[in-house]
Formats: structure tokens, C-alpha cells, sequence
């Protein structure tokens, strides 16, 4: 790579600075260099404040965080801007004269002085992902950095917290790290007690890692997506610059602020589609051809698009500096992206899935009490009752684990003999399985709901299965197909493997093709009952009008679940004319949970329920 500029400023940046200094800097706020500054306003109120801070480049992603948590602290913010539409957001940030707007120019050096002049803290957020036709990458990361720290220590200020890059190194082939490496070379050698910040890819509003891979205009990529970083929330980072002004210990020091989990961006953009329910496209061109044609592109045209670098930058995976100190050791725990996926990404939904629920903390600790099985009983304390179910369950697991052998087998065969010959089939040769929160129908209770839906059923219709495997063994004689995790069943032809967490990751030909479903989702939470019946939805088949008849015909449904999902289920279902039923599901081995038979269709072994939802008064 061709050696990047150093920190000295050439002779045409030095005539652009005496241009630009001959602008007369006005301002009617007055700010003591005391800490306590003191703002008049017409109506005569005064504000006093504990710490005076610049922040130069406010306007950016992570600015508007810093600048609120400073105002609320009762600090002063000092906002440099270059635009003046670009700061209206900020202006609400705080209370009133908390927020302090002044014009500057990065290479006017008159008027970075006026803007910390007064100040006790310093925080440069200046960056740029892309050069212009007026700044080059070396002009803001090196250069700025230079006017802002000699400013800095000029009117010697107490704290200069610098915010550079993950992967900042001067020896860079980008010229992005490679700038923004240099420029905490100068930060040091002006200002020795700067404190150094390198966050990984932020996400949150406005940012370029959510909200690009969500882009119905991000396309084209050179690396397959396959570059590795540890994503950081940018509220974290916000957070932690705030408690970088008072704690006196982190100047001098660098700080790597990434998150819990190292992803690669073809994760990520998985993680995107899986939330807004959409497939984007993401078409990958060699380095040789991409890389030329985004430098033309970022030339040429008047907004951005992409540029070379940010085509070198794919890749590049995240280094993290072991020496350097993280969240840790600000008493901080940064969150996972997979939680805020949601948050950020909701509005990308088709009103189809706008008003889904994401699977919440609080669902997810639901869910894990039914799925407890204890593989290592070291240092628990349990009852002489409990060890004994414990032992007992793992016997019962092995003896059918060499039963479930022998049905594989004669599964295999099957097809070949006649139905009146092969052995009858039993879910009793699949063990359940608790970590797949499975709770076996009895006998009697899969016949009964097998006999339901085979009512009056003729040979061209199609029974679907949804994560009711004992229903789909008493059912075996007719034409159907299993929906279900448990990959011990796709010893059948009908099998179909079902993530209700992607509910309509499903092959395509069985859309719109099912005349009779049963649904049992697994868990007893909104989220899973949710997208459960989005699949449910999928599977069924149109409802069609029969000739001479207005009566449009809906798909027969049973879905049974617990009853306290009794609102959400009717709710979920009601386009299907969902009720509740009289009749009880029973599990071979008991369950604590109260579980009711929701269904769309008369019967003679049922009636209908009188609704609990206006007793509990809550759906």
C-alpha cells in the first residue's frame, strides 16, 4: 500500500484555514471556565451545571447518545456543527440551555479553539466511513484530530477522550484503519492523557450494520459477508463515554468496546431476515471488479453509494487488542445484537407480520422450566423420590432407544408389505424427550383427535401435522404430513423438519395445500403460539365457496394447548373461527398444566366451552 500522509498539513489545507478564519465566530452564549457555566435566557432563568463538554461530532450515530447522557447529568454540551439541519435532533437532548450549538469548520482552527475553550472535557466522535470531493479519509481522521488535540492542549483541558476504530493500525491495507491508526499516533504525541476509544460495528438507530443488511438497496458484497466482528450495542458505547468523564483513572488509557459475541455478517443479515420475515439479496463480486467500481461510483457520484475502502474492509476480521481495556473493566456487561433485532428492525415488516411479538426475556425463562432434564446430578441437592424418577427415566430412554432401532428398520421396509401385515406403530417406541418439551397425547386422546379430523374425509385431501407426533401415529393410514423437530421421525416419507422459530421455513409445495391441520405448539407462550399459527396459516388451504351455496367451507383445525393460552389462541385464530371445546386432552404421562382443545368444527364427541376470557378479564 502507498504510505499515508503523516500528521502535517499541507500547503493547501493552510490557505483553505486563512480563508475560513476571517469568519467572525458569534455567539450569545456565555460559558465560565470554572465547570459552572452560566446561561441567561429571555425569560431570566439561569442554569448552573457540574462539567462543561465539547463534543465534536454530535451529529453522527453515536453523538445524540453522549450528548443526552451528559445533559441529563447536568453538563453543559458544547455541540460544534457543520450543518445546520444536521443538529436540530440535538437540541432536545437536554433541558433548556443545556445543549450549546456553535458553526466550525475542521480547518478553521479559530473556531475549534472557541469551542473548548471552555470546556473541562473534550470528546472528538469526528469520523468519516467514506472520502468526499472536499475531505479525504487522512484530512478528517489525521488532520482534525491534529487541530482538535493542539486546541485541546493549548487551553489545557483537563480530559480528551478520543474515539477511533476497531482495527486501528497504521500498517493497514485500508486506508480507513490505517488513518484512523495514525491519528491516535498524533492524539498521543500532543495530548498525552488521551483516553483512546475503539468500538466494534455499532448498531442501534441510524446505524450501517441493522438497518444497511435490511436495505432492499444493499446488493452487492466481495467477501460472501464473511468478515467476523463482535457487534456492539451503541447505547453501550454512549454509556461507557459517559463514565469515562468521571473516572479519573481512564485517561492515558485504550479502551476496546465490542460486544458478548463474535458474528460474521452473513450471520447477521440471517438474524435480519428471520426478524423482518423477508429474503434479502446479497450478490457476491470479485474484489478485482467491485473494488474499482465502487472508487468510480464513490467519485462520481453526488451521494453514496460505496466506496473502495469499505469494499477492503469486508476483509478484514475484528483484532482485539489484549492489552487494551473493554467494558469490564467500566463495571459494564454489553448486550447481544440478537436482542435488539427487533427493536431496531420492526418497521421493516410488511403489515402482514407488523404487530408479531418477539420471543421476550420473560418467554424464554417460561419455556426452560419445561425442558429442564438433569444430566449431572453433582452438587444438587434432590430428593430420594426425584433420584429414583431420574433413574427410572433413564432406564425406560435406553430400553426404547434399541425399540425405536427396530422401528427404523422396520420403517424402511414398510412400503414394501402390505398395511395389513406390518406391525402396528406406537409413539411409545419414541421416547419423550424433554429438552423438545414433548408430552405424549395417551392413546385413547390420539385416536380421539385422529377420528376427528378423518371424519368425512375423502381421498384427494391432505392432514397436516403440527408438532403432534402421537396424533400423526394414529393416523399413519391416510395421507398426511408431520411437522416436527424431532428428527427421530423422519424415519416416515411424510416428515417435514419445523423450527416454529422460522415458521415458514417449510418446503414451498405444501403451501396452501392442507384440507385438515392439528397444531400442539410446544411451548405456552405468545411467542411460540404466535408463530405457530402463522404456519397453520400458510398450510391451509383457501377456503372455497361450494356452487349454489354461500357458505365458504374453512379447513378443519384442532389446536390444543394450555389454558391459559385460550385468548391468544382465539385471537390468533379467529379468521378460522376458532372455539373452545369441552373436550380435555389427556398425556400418557400426565402433565401440570391444564390443557383444552381449541377447534373450528362441531362434533359429536365435543361441545363448546364457555369462554373464561371475560372471567379472567384478560385475553
Amino acid at each position: 500500500m502507498a504510505s499515508l500522509p503523516t500528521a502535517v498539513r499541507s500547503t493547501a489545507p493552510k490557505i483553505a484555514r486563512n480563508t475560513l478564519q476571517r469568519r467572525t465566530i458569534v455567539s450569545d452564549v456565555h460559558i465560565t471556565r470554572t465547570g459552572k457555566p452560566l446561561i441567561r435566557t429571555t425569560g431570566g432563568r439561569s442554569s448552573l451545571g457540574e462539567h462543561t463538554a465539547t463534543v465534536f461530532g454530535a451529529t453522527g450515530q453515536l453523538g445524540r447518545y453522549i450528548v443526552n447522557r451528559l445533559a441529563r447529568q447536568g453538563c453543559t454540551v458544547v455541540v460544534p456543527y457543520r450543518e445546520e439541519m444536521a443538529k436540530r435532533h440535538l437540541k432536545v437532548t437536554g433541558d433548556l440551555g443545556r445543549v450549546v450549538f456553535l458553526e466550525y469548520d475542521l480547518r478553521n482552527t479559530q473556531s475549534i479553539e472557541e469551542s473548548v475553550r471552555h470546556s473541562d472535557v473534550v470528546y472528538n466522535l469526528v469520523g468519516r466511513n467514506y472520502p468526499t470531493k472536499n475531505f479525504s479519509l487522512a484530512d478528517v481522521h489525521i488532520e482534525g484530530t491534529e487541530r482538535i488535540a493542539e486546541a485541546v492542549a493549548k487551553y489545557d483541558v483537563d480530559r480528551f477522550i478520543h474515539v477511533s476504530s476497531y482495527n486501528a493500525d497504521p500498517n493497514s491495507s485500508s486506508e480507513f484503519f490505517a488513518t484512523k491508526g495514525i491519528a491516535e499516533r498524533v492524539a498521543r504525541e500532543i495530548f498525552p492523557e488521551t483516553t483512546i476509544v475503539r468500538p466494534a460495528p455499532m448498531f442501534g438507530f441510524e446505524d450501517n450494520l441493522l438497518l444497511k443488511l435490511a436495505s432492499v438497496v444493499n446488493l452487492f458484497t466481495s467477501n460472501n459477508m464473511q468478515e467476523r466482528y463482535w457487534p456492539v450495542h451503541v447505547i453501550d458505547v454512549g454509556e461507557a463515554l459517559e463514565k469515562m468523564l468521571f473516572d479519573d483513572s481512564t485517561a492515558s488509557q485504550t479502551y476496546e468496546l465490542y460486544g458478548p459475541k463474535n458474528y460474521s455478517t452473513a450471520e447477521i443479515a440471517e438474524l435480519v431476515d428471520r426478524e423482518i420475515y423477508k429474503r434479502r439479496r446479497h450478490i457476491n463480486v470479485p474484489k478485482a471488479i467491485l473494488k474499482p467500481v465502487a472508487g468510480l461510483l464513490n467519485r462520481f457520484l453526488w451521494w453514496h453509494t460505496m466506496s473502495a475502502d469499505e469494499v477492503e474492509r469486508e476483509f478484514h476480521d475484528q483484532i482485539i487488542d489484549e492489552s487494551a481495556k473493554t467494558f469490564k473493566d467500566l463495571g459494564m456487561e454489553p448486550s447481544d445484537i440478537s436482542k435488539w433485532t427487533y427493536h431496531y428492525l420492526k418497521h421493516y415488516r410488511s403489515s402482514t407480520f407488523y404487530d408479531l411479538p418477539p420471543a421476550t426475556e420473560k418467554e424464554m425463562r417460561e419455556e426452560k422450566k419445561y425442558i429442564h432434564v438433569l444430566d449431572d446430578t453433582k452438587g444438587l441437592s434432590l430428593s430420594a423420590s426425584t433420584l429414583d424418577a431420574l433413574k427410572q427415566f433413564y432406564v425406560e430412554r435406553d430400553a426404547r432407544a434399541e425399540e425405536f432401532a427396530k422401528l427404523q428398520a422396520q420403517a424402511e421396509e414398510q412400503h414394501a408389505a402390505s398395511q395389513a401385515q406390518a406391525k402396528p406403530l406406537s409413539i411409545e417406541a419414541f421416547t419423550e424427550d424433554w429438552n423438545e418439551s414433548q408430552f405424549w397425547y395417551s392413546d385413547e386422546t390420539a385416536s380421539f383427535l385422529a377420528k376427528q379430523l378423518l371424519d368425512g374425509i375423502t381421498a384427494d385431501m391432505t392432514i397436516a401435522v403440527v408438532s403432534a407426533p402421537s396424533v400423526f401415529i394414529a393416523l399413519k393410514n391416510v395421507l398426511l404430513v408431520l411437522l416436527e423437530h424431532d428428527n427421530r421421525f423422519a424415519v416416515f416419507s411424510e416428515f417435514v423438519f419445523y423450527d416454529f422459530n422460522q415458521p415458514l421455513k417449510l418446503p414451498a409445495h405444501l403451501k396452501g395445500t392442507c384440507d385438515r391441520i392439528i397444531c400442539d405448539p410446544p411451548f405456552l407462550n405468545e411467542h411460540c403460539q404466535t408463530r405457530a399459527a402463522i404456519t397453520v396459516k400458510w398450510l391451509s388451504k383457501p377456503a372455497s365457496t361450494e356452487e349454489g351455496k354461500a357458505q365458504q367451507q374453512q379447513p378443519r383445525l384442532i389446536v390444543c394447548t394450555g389454558e391459559r393460552m385460550e385468548g391468544i389462541v382465539t385471537r390468533l385464530y379467529r379468521s378460522f373461527g376458532l372455539r373452545t371445546t369441552d373436550y380435555d386432552p389427556v398425556h400418557a404421562r400426565g402433565l401440570s398444566n391444564e390443557f383444552y382443545c381449541y377447534a373450528n368444527f362441531e362434533s359429536a364427541g365435543w361441545q363448546w366451552r364457555a369462554s373464561r376470557q371475560g372471567e379472567d378479564g384478560a385475553e
